[in-house]
């Protein structure tokens, strides 16, 4: 049997076994028509964007890395078109196939009536993308497996704000509720991970009534239903594969809140909400708590410790394995006799303008040839900062890098740094650097009395000229309604109206936002070094919300990427603008009854941009390394339609463009 022909019947075996099988399963099914060797099966199985492999712990695979009990999950990269059937689509390399068709269930599929979606895959623009993918041999059950454990767009997503907890059992903190558009379930559950088990508050059922009642609307069919659990874990690994190119999983699948990356939108403190003035309030999906640190301990459910800065400041210490007090916390196992403990910090401060306060200043620790921990950048390692190391860390946290003038090896994953000449080994530790709760009253004052001393020595600099001068708030920012006749406003007009000519402006307002306009001004020279002589590519684009209650937080705090659900992840997890307006609607869960439509018009510095993946949780690198990375993503690189920005401060919400819909 040839490669190619071995390949496709591998893919069609695992979609005919609801996507995933055991690599000594697949074996038997395949050999059962075929033989087949072990070597041309691990060839094929190589190909990442055909199959993703989860590690198992049994013997290896002769000449493989591989294990009998190694999980093969059929991958692809071939979605459902968004833009089908509602806007013209030609060549766009995804199926145009009806959405319930695919869930198995769609209401028009039999009787009298006819969907207007084709439920054809075979016609002349599907099967051309299926033959290019090589799926000819799959079946509508086999297709239809295949997209929805990788297709993201398809099926609801877990929702974070009911994961997060709160009073509420039932709804944890989601404002939504009853018509939240994603799964009040434990995410721990779907991943396969939950330690908790039938003791956990946390749903661990799709038969419960709230996510019933979510299914209900996606038609899904007896099949799907039954296997639903096995789809998102398979989605699940699928996407933690992608996100770590190159690396296969281990055997126990991880947190979805694994990775620095992963942790900063679930778990981080709200630096707004230190600061007193969170404006998303429960529809924030960071933690909302008053120090820069949170110590809790697991029984049964997330308790705060009582003595949280003595502990702090026991982490504080480099040489501190244990807390004292009558609390001991083993700060390398992170546990307290049996029971699990997490540090819960504000965003490192690496990760944030120099000007912003509260933010957690990691430093780091090598343990010398005589057992004393020095910081990265004391006179004894003078080679390399604590700040050098942590911008490498939240970039590889599982990877060993090369650091300093003689190349010294450092492992994130073991904490240690090992000599390139001795393979002498000397332990590293992470530590935050201490901050009391009277600190940070501290600096919150003095942070207030800063700005009202500049406010009244002299005018802030940049200031745009065509700005209102007397209404500039010492903090927050002003909505200034523009003049129908001002050629600022008709300038807005028309590149609103190019693409919206059934639609009616009711006002335009300028956003002045003093602290935003200077952040973005700052990543601009940011990125203007970064790029050497490439332009920062600064465009004028649109972005739709349909939940006016954020409209003014996003004034006040821009596009804050922990505050309010995603916009969508068929180019990447970021924010989504769009040339046309009409293009611009990404805010896709809303609880807005009200016919007046709300916009944004951004400043947004789009850079130097590539094609967006799903997968992608920051843009891809330009040349392989971990720090030369692209500004953004697109939906095709000729000529860009749609942007991703992964980085908030590439983002100024410029104007709020309130219209109706001539058609209502």
């Amino acid at each position: 049997m040839s490669l190619s022909k071995l390949c496709q019947n591998s893919i069609k075996i695992l979609c005919s076994n609801n996507g995933s099988l055991h690599y000594e399963d697949l074996r038997r099914k395949i050999s059962d028509s075929n033989s087949v060797s072990d070597l041309n099966l691990t060839t094929i199985l190589s190909n990442r964007q055909l199959f993703t492999i989860v590690r198992g712990t049994e013997n290896k695979v002769s000449e493989s890395e591989l294990t009998l009990d190694s999980r093969i999950i059929a991958t692809t990269v071939i979605r459902l078109c968004k833009d089908y059937p509602n806007k013209k689509c030609q060549d766009c390399g995804e199926l145009h196939l009806c959405r319930f068709f695919i869930f198995g269930n769609c209401k028009y599929a039999e009787g009298s009536n006819t969907c207007k979606h084709s439920h054809d895959i075979q016609d002349s623009h599907n099967w051309k993308i299926i033959r290019v993918n090589e799926l000819q041999e799959l079946n509508v059950n086999e297709l239809r497996i295949l997209l929805l454990q990788n297709d993201p767009s398809l099926l609801p997503e877990v929702c974070l704000h009911y994961n997060r907890g709160g009073e509420n059992l039932r709804f944890g903190s989601c404002s939504h509720k009853l018509t939240c558009n994603k799964f009040h379930i434990c995410s721990y559950f779907i991943s396969g991970i939950c330690r908790f088990g039938a003791q956990c508050r946390r749903s661990h059922s799709f038969r419960d009534d709230d996510t019933s009642a979510l299914l209900k609307k996606f038609s899904l069919d007896h099949n799907v239903l039954h296997n639903l659990l096995l789809i998102y874990q398979n989605r699940n690994h699928i996407k933690q594969v992608l996100s770590t190119p190159g690396e296969d999983m281990k055997a126990v699948p991880r947190s979805p809140f694994t990775s620095p990356q992963r942790n900063a939108d679930t778990e981080e403190i709200c630096l707004y909400f230190i600061r007193k003035h969170c404006s998303f309030k429960g529809k924030c999906t960071q933690v909302h708590f008053s120090l820069p640190y949170r110590w809790q301990i697991c029984k049964e459910t997330w308790q705060d410790f009582p003595n949280m800065e003595e502990i702090e400041l026991a982490f504080c210490d480099p040489n501190n394995i244990t807390s004292s007090g009558p609390t001991c916390i083993n700060f390398e196992t992170m546990t307290c006799e049996s029971h699990q403990v997490r540090r819960l910090s504000t965003p490192s401060s690496v990760t944030k303008p120099p000007h912003y306060i509260l933010t957690t200043e990691w430093l780091w620790y090598m343990k010398n040839a005589f057992g004393k921990w020095t910081e990265y950048g004391s006179q004894d390692q003078v080679h390399v900062t604590s700040a050098d190391l942590e911008n490498v860390y939240l970039a590889n946290s599982s990877d060993e890098v090369l650091i300093g003038e003689f190349n010294e090896r450092l492992s994130f994953k073991e904490m240690c740094q090992k000599d390139k000449l001795s393979e002498r080994t000397n332990g590293v530790r992470r530590r935050p650097r201490f901050i009391s709760e009277q600190d940070v009253e501290k600096k919150l004052q003095s942070k207030v009395q800063l700005a009202q001393r500049q406010a009244s020595a002299c005018e802030p600099k940049n200031i745009p000229e065509n700005w209102d001068k007397s209404a500039l708030p010492e903090m927050g920012y002003k909505r200034i309604q523009l003049s129908q006749s001002s050629e600022e406003y008709k300038k807005i007009q028309t590149l609103f109206q190019g693409s919206m000519q059934s639609s009616t402006i009711q006002k335009i307002d300028r956003i002045q936002n003093l602290s935003l306009w200077e952040i973005f001004q700052w990543q601009k020279e940011q990125m203007k070094k970064r790029n050497g002589e490439h332009n920062v590519n600064e465009q004028f684009l649109f972005h739709g919300i349909r939940d006016q209650s954020i409209v003014n937080a996003i004034c006040y705090q821009n596009f804050d990427w922990g505050s309010f659900a995603q916009d969508g992840t068929l180019y990447g997890k970021g924010r989504y603008f769009a040339k046309d307006a009409s293009c611009s609607i990404f805010d896709l869960y809303s609880d807005s009854a009200t016919n007046v439509n709300i916009m944004f018009m951004a400043r947004v510095l789009v850079g130097q941009f590539t094609e967006g993946q799903s997968s992608y949780y920051r843009p891809p690198s330009k040349d392989g390394t971990t720090h030369n990375l692209y500004d953004s993503c697109v939906n095709c690189t000729k000529d860009p339609s749609v942007f991703v920005i992964f980085e908030k401060y590439q983002i100024y919400p410029e104007y709020v463009i309130e219209y109706t819909n001539n058609s209502m």
